[in-house]
């Protein structure tokens, strides 16, 4: 029964979606809010930063995020690459940029929050799971 992942499917609830400050519309949650999210309908996991990945001078630009989750009694490893939206200077702050995005492309991946990489489709996957988990049960 895919319990946790019906959950993670769920949309998250519009109080919790923001409008980047871009001028395009364009939405989205932020890193702690998905990180709340994650350790609600999951529990704890693991999460390493496999690799940063860097402009020709040194500066992070990027990381390969991995995270380790157990989703309905299955273990479940993601690597995504984490962007800087804004890069500065400082690779400290780049990576913490970059470790925020990659959590919240691993959530996508997850299907926490994919909703915001889709069009009004998306909500036929919450709803096919639904109907899949109701037909298990019959």
């Amino acid at each position: 029964m895919p319990e946790q992942l019906i959950k993670l499917s769920k949309p998250i609830p519009e109080t919790f979606v923001k409008v980047k400050p871009t001028g395009r519309g364009d939405r989205y949650v932020s890193h702690g809010d998905i990180t709340q999210f994650l350790l609600l309908h999951l529990g704890p996991f693991d999460m390493r930063i496999v690799e940063l990945i860097r402009s020709p001078e040194g500066i992070v630009e990027g990381c390969i995020l991995e995270c380790t989750f157990t989703i309905d009694g299955k273990q479940v490893t993601i690597q995504e690459i984490g962007e800087v939206e804004r890069p500065s200077k400082h690779s400290g702050q780049n990576s913490k940029a970059s470790v925020s995005d990659g959590i919240k492309r691993i959530g996508m991946r997850l299907s926490l929050g994919l909703s915001l990489w889709t069009s009004d489709e998306y909500y036929v996957l919450h709803q096919q799971l639904i109907k899949k988990e109701n037909n298990n049960v019959e």
